[in-house]
């Protein structure tokens, strides 16, 4: 029997005779570390900020606040004070009506409206002066016969007794007022036209009584109405004759009709604009005192 010897393989050096380091998993297992104890998570870093970020924004809603709170207030004392004023403006216009009443001449009946114009009420009442005073007929009749009168007085103290600087006012007449008024000599009637005013007359041309018709223009001049006419004709039926020289005449002659017994003291007439029918008469005063003797006092005509 033949036995057949092997040569056993080699024994690599144990790693402990070696030096080289050695784990119980074999090659390519790392030592096990020591246990550790875990580290909470890190938050995040803060962002930067501003600072006072936080009352920087509270300021501004604040301050708007304030705001609207000063602003609602203004509007309710704007809204306060036009009322008081307007009641206030409504009273004062309410004793100048009484007052204007009670100083109207006995030939005078009727009612006014009162406005009291210009700025505030208070502002104006305060610096004892209103800027504007509107008067306004309402049914008024002097002596009987019917007018429509409007009267605008400027910076007129709140001390009645004193006098009014300056004031300027309109009378409107229809033609039978006209004709209750005035009268021109010779003539039984005024008429109203557009722009001129008519009347009527007569002449002696050879023993004979020649009527006609006037056409004139109204003018004032002073104290006085003047009637300037601008044309002539005969009254149908008169005459056949020529009698042109005679109505040439009549043409030449103006006519001087004095207003200021209708007139308070101190006013004068600014213009005269007649209308079919009626006239529009324009006036103005300074100085006038706003009281019954004084509105009793007429112009004279001597």
């Amino acid at each position: 029997m033949l036995l057949t010897m092997t040569t056993p393989p080699p024994v690599s050096p144990s790693p402990r005779s070696s030096g080289a380091s050695w784990s119980p998993g074999g090659p390519g297992h790392s030592a096990p570390q020591s246990p550790q104890s875990p580290q909470p998570p890190q938050p995040p870093p803060p962002q930067s900020q501003p600072p006072h970020s936080g009352a920087q924004q509270g300021r501004p809603r604040r301050r708007g606040r304030i705001i609207a709170i000063v602003v609602g207030a203004v509007v309710l004392l704007a809204i306060i004070l036009v009322a008081v004023d307007f009641g206030v403006r409504a009273y004062a216009e309410s004793q100048v009506k009484s007052a204007v009443r009670e100083n109207l001449p006995s030939t005078v009946t009727g009612d006014v409206d009162v406005s009291i114009g210009g700025g505030p009420f208070l502002l104006q009442y305060l610096s004892g002066t209103f800027s504007e005073v509107t008067l306004t007929s309402k049914n008024m009749q002097v002596n009987g016969v019917p007018v429509q009168i409007a009267v605008t007085a400027n910076d007129v103290s709140t001390d009645a007794s004193k006098p009014v600087p300056s004031a300027t006012g309109s009378i409107t007449l229809d033609e039978a007022a006209v004709n209750s008024f005035l009268s021109v000599k010779g003539s039984n009637q005024i008429t109203l036209a557009n722009g001129t005013v008519g009347y009527s007359g007569s002449t002696q041309v050879f023993g004979l009584t020649l009527g006609y018709d006037v056409t004139a223009t109204a003018t004032p001049q002073g104290p006085d109405v003047l009637l300037t006419p601008t044309g002539a004709q005969l009254k149908a039926g008169s005459s056949s004759i020529d009698v042109g020289g005679a109505l040439k005449a009549v043409v030449s002659q103006p006519i001087s009709i004095c207003v200021a017994r209708y007139l308070p003291e101190g006013v004068q007439i600014t213009s005269i604009t007649p209308t079919p029918g009626s006239v529009t008469v324009t006036a103005e005063a300074t100085n006038l005192t706003l009281t019954e003797d004084a509105l009793k006092t007429t112009g004279s005509c001597d």
